[in-house]
């Protein structure tokens, strides 16, 4: 298997395990998956950094996270990649699908997410026989 074949499915991992540990995992094994000065821009906001990302999304609401198709490009120790989703909230009636475009650099770690922007393509509210607030976070296993 070739270095880029390897980079991509270690990046995949990232990506897999982006939606599963807000899931699952505490939220500080979610923050794992950044670098220290990480950039996040979701709302009209740019969340610099990881204590900041953590205050603020640590509060955002619970829910089913399913991700899409993803690609990503490969240049050396940085990688550009765009995937799509469906978030289902447990706490509202709300619903959003849209892309996740993330920056990811090669770290003595592993590969880590530098920059995320999430565009919303689609909002709505749920209908009562769909609302997944039935649902208790994180998971239990």
């Amino acid at each position: 298997m070739s270095d880029t074949h390897l980079d991509e499915f270690a990046i995949r991992k990232v990506l897999d395990e982006y939606c599963l540990r807000l899931e699952v995992n505490a939220f500080d094994e979610w923050m794992d998956l950044f670098t220290e000065d990480t950039l996040y821009e979701v709302y009209k906001l740019a969340l610099k950094g990881r204590a900041e990302v953590t205050k603020v999304l640590s509060q955002a609401p619970h829910g089913v996270h399913v991700p899409g198709a993803a690609r990503i490009t490969v240049n050396g120790d940085t990688a550009e990649t765009v995937q799509n989703y469906l978030f289902i909230s447990a706490t509202t009636d709300e619903w959003n699908a849209g892309w996740y475009f993330r920056d990811l650099v090669r770290t003595a770690s592993g590969w880590k997410i530098s920059r995320t922007r999430v565009k919303f393509a689609r909002k709505g509210d749920l209908p009562a026989d769909e609302r997944a607030n039935k649902l208790a976070f994180p998971i239990a296993v």
